[in-house]
């Protein structure tokens, strides 16, 4: 790595940070040219998201050559972008998933499973029956990946082998119950699993100790690289543990004030390229 930047690692989050799929918007133009610039000065650039690898690979522009392995799955899965193939992978404890699944079950509130398959590809899980069309959508939207319905997820995980999900994810949004599944499931669940907000309707499950700042150091660990040297950009509560955990962490301008709290610095919104922003701002300048 060449030491006459002062970073060898640029990690950013997708959502809210480079893309705004909640409203259908793919990277602007000055982020893509600002990430090129950057990687053309040595400085290499991956993803870390909640989003699956698969989510990811298709996602990213090809021209951007992103070859790095980037951290997906809220932390549970390190992958390769190019090829496709899981480098590391962690999943619920099965116990966990088991029960998870029958509060779930008993409560019928919306909620997807992940499970990734042999090569590497995210299966989801989703049990939206009963629910109006107009939530399907929007859920659908939400997960940006194709689903299969189920009725339960219970029998998903009755087998002594069953095959544990890399992560949970619950839509915490118009219920039946005034219930507010962020704190419901950091009561019943909470120690040990990790537990996160990456949308204010969405609320994500992992493994004990698994959080996008565990996956940031596991890559740094991969390529040789120290975590103090590592500029990560992001935005919702799922990238504190990033933030937190880069040497310079920096939180967009769209982000709310307790992510803005933890990061270096703050760059403008998403709407104002703030990525753009900070890269040009911390590496293309310095």
């Amino acid at each position: 790595m060449s030491q006459t930047h002062p970073f060898d690692l640029v990690v950013l989050d997708l959502d809210g940070t480079i893309i705004n799929a909640y409203e259908r918007a793919p990277i602007s133009q000055a982020v893509h040219d600002t990430i090129a610039a950057v990687q053309a000065l040595g400085v290499p650039v991956t993803i870390g998201s909640g989003r699956t690898l698969d989510y990811i690979r298709n996602h990213i522009p090809g021209d951007l050559r992103l070859t790095h392995p980037v951290i997906a799955t809220q932390g549970a899965v390190i992958g390769d972008p190019v090829t496709g193939h899981v480098l590391a992978e962690v999943h619920l404890p099965l116990d966990s998933a088991r029960a998870i699944a029958g509060y779930v079950d008993a409560h019928g509130y919306p909620t997807a499973f992940y499970f990734n398959d042999a090569a590497g590809h995210t299966r989801i899980m989703q049990n939206m029956a009963g629910r109006t069309p107009q939530e399907e959508e929007t859920f659908h939207h939400l997960l940006g990946h194709p689903v299969t319905l189920v009725d339960s997820f219970s029998p998903l995980l009755a087998d002594d082998g069953a095959h544990p999900p890399v992560k949970v994810m619950a839509y915490n949004h118009n219920l039946p119950d005034p219930v507010d599944l962020l704190i419901e499931y950091e009561r019943r669940f909470a120690p040990p699993l990790s537990i996160t907000r990456s949308h204010e309707w969405l609320v994500e499950t992992t493994a004990p100790g698994v959080d996008k700042g565990s996956g940031l150091h596991r890559l740094c660990d991969m390529l040789g690289v120290s975590i103090d040297r590592v500029l990560a950009i992001g935005d919702s509560d799922n990238d504190i543990p990033m933030l937190r955990a880069a040497g310079f962490g920096i939180a967009m301008g769209n982000a709310a004030p307790h992510v803005k709290a933890v990061a270096r610095w703050v760059a403008p919104a998403i709407e104002e390229d703030g990525a753009a922003v900070a890269l040009q701002r911390w590496i293309l300048d310095a």
